[in-house]
């Protein structure tokens, strides 16, 4: 799509500031909503998201010539293919992983004049990575809708109704699944609030996290453990990892709950790091300006330090792929 077959398309003079351009984008893509009843929904969707996405870039970089496109090398540097080896614009604009495990949709909320939100709706499917552009909570979706479809696929193949084991299948799954679609290495740098070099060089990155008090059974009732607040910079250490959580423990060996954080997308990243042992961390309790938490309120505030390492491999897209496969021949074999 060009420049002029995008402002044709949404109504618009190259004149047009930004503010102009979000109204109007936002005005069509409620009418081809599919709860609007128009005919072709999701394709005229996708090409006013394609006219969208060009010219709220020319709005902030000017038009074109004047700097490089974002994705414009056939590789990003992360070892994933971007779009532009495509012949014809895709319908999103962002890298793709070649070896994931099944396309998913990328979704986006429809909105009225008001900003009020109408409903989420599909605007191009394929292997994309997720991006800073598309929202989280959306992104989270498409990995559930993906889940399930893969299942369903199986229990249609089957003639059988979902087994028990599906709940725990799918959540499996899907975290798998999401992995496949996060880049790691360019998500820490663009989410960290915090990034420096040490000696040798290598990047260290600082987040906010949280510590999540593990609750016990007491008299038939759970309840958080009877300890005082962590003391200023007190250091906590990596204990153990289980279910996808990595468990801490404090200086005299004392486990103490999982680790957490504030942004939800950080629990993608680092957690699978850990599980890859493609990170290494230093963590310390965050009792400063935002004075910590004790226990009665089931979190304290913490500091998170992180290196990255790109030399141990296992465990990435490839990999990912032939876990999948093996939960899903479990899940085939299940009620058998």
């Amino acid at each position: 799509m060009t420049e002029k077959e995008a402002w044709q398309l949404l109504g618009l003079s190259p004149e047009a500031g930004a503010s102009d351009i979000k109204k109007r984008y936002r005005q069509l893509i409620c009418a081809v909503h599919p709860d609007s009843g128009a005919a072709k929904s999701v394709h005229d969707a996708q090409k006013l998201n394609a006219a969208y996405s060009l010219l709220k870039k020319r709005a902030v970089h000017g038009p074109r010539g004047t700097g490089s496109h974002p994705y414009s090398k056939e590789q990003d540097g992360s070892g994933f293919q971007s779009d532009a080896k495509a012949a014809k614009p895709a319908a999103w604009d962002a890298p793709v992983n070649p070896h994931a495990y099944r396309e998913r949709e990328i979704l986006h909320n429809a909105e009225d004049q008001d900003g009020t939100v109408l409903g989420a709706f599909c605007i191009a499917k394929g292997k994309y990575l997720w991006s800073l552009q598309e929202d989280f909570p959306l992104f989270q979706l498409s990995i559930y809708r993906c889940s399930a479809l893969i299942l369903d696929e199986i229990d249609r193949s089957l003639s059988r109704n979902a087994p028990f084991i599906r709940q725990r299948v799918q959540a499996e799954l899907s975290y798998f699944l999401a992995q496949q679609f996060i880049d790691a290495a360019a998500s820490l740098k663009k989410l960290a609030r915090e990034e420096r070099t040490d000696s040798a060089g290598r990047t260290i990155y600082r987040f906010s996290a949280m510590l999540e008090y593990e609750k016990t059974a007491q008299h038939g009732r759970t309840a958080l453990p009877r300890l005082g607040p962590l003391a200023d910079q007190e250091p906590l250490y990596p204990a153990a990892l289980r279910r996808h959580k990595l468990y801490l423990k404090n200086g005299a060996g004392k486990e103490l709950g999982y680790l957490s954080f504030p942004d939800d997308r950080l629990y993608y990243i680092v957690i699978p790091l850990f599980e890859q042992r493609r990170a290494q961390v230093r963590i310390e309790a965050d009792s400063g300006e935002e004075s910590g938490k004790c226990p009665a309120s089931g979190y304290q505030r913490l500091k998170l330090w992180l290196r990255f390492s790109e030399e141990n491999r296992s465990g990435l897209p490839e990999n990912l792929s032939l876990r999948i496969e093996r939960l899903l021949d479990s899940y085939r074999k299940a009620g058998k």
